[in-house]
Formats: C-alpha cells, sequence, structure tokens
C-alpha cells in the first residue's frame, strides 16, 4: 500500500518550526486535537486493508511516524518502522516504510537510502525476502507541479537516479518495485481524466518502467487492474481527477497480481490523496 498522507506532523512544536520557515498550508494541522485526528483517520484507513508492506509520504519526521504506529496499535495493528531521514532538509518531508509484523511473509527486511547522493531527495529503499525471494522496493516522492517546466526537469533528473538503482539492484538479484507519489502521469495507462490537462510532461514514468533501454519496459503499472477506468484516480490535481501515486511492479509478477484498489472513502482531513493497495499472491 502507498499513501500520501499530507503533511503529517508528529507535535504543534513541529508546525510551529515549518511556519518559521515560511511554509504554507499547515493552518489546518496546527493544534493537537487536528494532529491527533489525521493520525486517527489515516490509522483507521490503513486498518480497513491491514497491508504487509506500507509506504506513506509527506511523514514529517520520525516524531510523526512512531505516533502513527502508535495510532495503529490503538487499532490492533503491531507494525515495525523502518525509518531512514530523508534528504529534504527544507519541508522535512520522509518516505516512510512500515511492515505488519502479522506477516509471515516477510523477511530479513532492511532500509536504505539511494546510492546518488543528490536523487532523489525523498527516497527510501526496502530490501526483504517476500515469501523467500528477494524483493526491493524503492519508496519516492518525487518532484511536485507535473507541468511546470523547472519541475519537470528536476523529476526527470530524479527518475535517472532511480533507474540507476533499479539496474543496480537487478544485477544483485532483487526483483524490484517502485512505488509512491511520483507527481506525474503514465504515458500508455490512462486514468480517470483522458484530457491533456493529464498527460504525461515529463519521461520520468517511461524511464522507469524501461529501465533497460530498448525491448519490452522492465516493470508494469499496477494502474491497468484498477476497473472501471472512473476509478482511477489518486489526487484531485487543479480541478482533474487523476492519478499521481503509482505501483510498479515487475513484468514477470503480472500473474501474481490478485486485485488493484484506489481507496477512496477516507474521513475529512485524511489527506489530499487517495491510497493505491496491490494484492500479490503466490
Amino acid at each position: 500500500m502507498t499513501f500520501n498522507t499530507e503533511w503529517l506532523l508528529g507535535s504543534q512544536a513541529q508546525v510551529e518550526a515549518l511556519k518559521k520557515k515560511g511554509i504554507w498550508g499547515l493552518e489546518e494541522k496546527d493544534t493537537e486535537s487536528e494532529i491527533e485526528e489525521q493520525h486517527q483517520a489515516i490509522a483507521t484507513i490503513v486498518a480497513r486493508h491491514a497491508p504487509d508492506i506500507l509506504c506513506l509520504q509527506e511523514v514529517i519526521n520520525e516524531v510523526a511516524a512512531k505516533r502513527l504506529q502508535k495510532a495503529l496499535q490503538g487499532k490492533d495493528l503491531q507494525y515495525a518502522l523502518h525509518f531512514l531521514e530523508s534528504r529534504d532538509t527544507h519541508l522535512e518531508q520522509d518516505v516512510v516504510f512500515l511492515t505488519n509484523k502479522s506477516s509471515g511473509n516477510i523477511t530479513d527486511i532492511k532500509a536504505s537510502h539511494p546510492i546518488d547522493p543528490v536523487y532523489p531527495s525523498k527516497c527510501v529503499i526496502l530490501t526483504c525476502l517476500l515469501n523467500g525471494e528477494q524483493t526491493a522496493i524503492i519508496g519516492l516522492h518525487l518532484k511536485a507541479v507535473p507541468t511546470e517546466p523547472s519541475a519537470v526537469a528536476k523529476r526527470e533528473k530524479q527518475a535517472d537516479a532511480v533507474v540507476k538503482q533499479l539496474n543496480r539492484l537487478s544485477a544483485a538479484g532483487y526483483a524490484t518495485l517502485v512505488l509512491g507519489d511520483l507527481n506525474d502521469w503514465d504515458p500508455i495507462v490512462p486514468d480517470a481524466d483522458p484530457s491533456e490537462q493529464a498527460t504525461p510532461t515529463s519521461q520520468a514514468l517511461k524511464k522507469m518502467k524501461d529501465y533497460v533501454p530498448g525491448g519490452d519496459d522492465e516493470l508494469v503499472n499496477s494502474l491497468k487492474w484498477v476497473e472501471p477506468i472512473e476509478k482511477r484516480y489518486t489526487f484531485n490535481y487543479k480541478g482533474s481527477k487523476t492519478v499521481l501515486d503509482h505501483i510498479l511492479l515487475p513484468l514477470g509478477w503480472q500473474d501474481r497480481v490478485s486485485g488493484v484498489t484506489i481507496d477512496h472513502d477516507r474521513s475529512d482531513g485524511a489527506s489530499d490523496h487517495w491510497p493505491v493497495i496491490l494484492d500479490l499472491s503466490w
């Protein structure tokens, strides 16, 4: 499951520190009751699916991650936290992995940063044995604003860095997935908005799916299993219900897909995104 939690904060002190930097958009998250309300709303959504592996974006530091972990415990869910501070020192947004302790499918879990010292700034790589198979999951939050030229250029540099990770992990024998808020559209998998407004302006997804140039793509977008097409949206981008959050999985895993869901049942205050849940069977 991947979910952009939209500024998931850990304390009022965090809010004040971010506001002093001139960061806006936190006005509805600056009281203890509002912060707790969001954690409970996120925990309710996670509990509905109880995924084996959970990747969250826009978690503000380890304080917020541990607070959510506690909220999940309140719903009888025991998750192990795999936290690494991101390289985003201004917004302080982290990509966070949690794994379900009740799942017997995941062992030998390790979290690491990408080898590139600059890109992507918000990225964690989780390696594990998934049902005995060497698996890597690259959790990402790529540069926002899908159509702004400078953002497009930065996002493509980030994608190039991810491609290096994909090739490195593949050479090491890992089956690798890419997931998170990729802040762009898939050029070949349509979503709920067929208009030009939701047309890719960068090559980010294309680069990552075809990380070994030439021939077929190495990764496939799980979005194609979401039916009907009207349900294919994870974000309302300037009035356009569209998909910016993706799960890309190895081409050879297609027969393992038993379902893909975008959960549109969220309470107010949870997030401005909707989560994507991929179900696999062996």
